[in-house]
């Protein structure tokens, strides 16, 4: 599996929304380092690609033992709107029976009527999965 991209919108301290390219730009160029100061979102991004993969079973720094629903919830970005909610999404390649696959993995979630509300979308070759 490639990991091609990721979009992280009103996720942790990345408001808006942020598109981090994580496919080399060349094959003689096949690294990509990701560096930052104390807090800058390194950590955020390792888990939002842990929490997109497998939402409630992920295994993220910051969660502790906060329930599932809290921790989405604590998850969106303070300047965001909760009704708006966050949203991440990892796209990737995979070779399937032979074949180079396109995915992408939408977990969205936001507050309505006081509870959390969670979505998540697969595609495949950008047709629904």
């Amino acid at each position: 599996m490639i990991l091609e991209r990721l979009v992280l919108v009103n996720f942790g301290i990345y408001a808006d929304s942020n598109t981090i390219e994580l496919r080399p730009p060349s094959e003689d160029r096949p690294i990509i380092l990701i560096g930052g100061l104390n807090g800058g979102g390194k950590t955020t991004l390792l888990d939002a690609i842990q929490l997109g993969f497998f939402g409630r079973n992920a295994t993220c720094s910051n969660r502790g033992r906060l329930p599932y629903k809290d921790y989405l919830r604590s998850s969106i970005n303070r300047s965001a709107d909760p009704a708006e909610g966050a949203r991440i999404e990892v796209h990737f390649e995979r070779v399937v029976e032979g074949k180079r696959i396109r995915f992408a993995l939408v977990r969205a979630w936001r507050i309505a009527n006081g509870s959390v509300q969670e979505s998540v979308s697969v595609s495949r070759d950008e047709l629904p999965d």
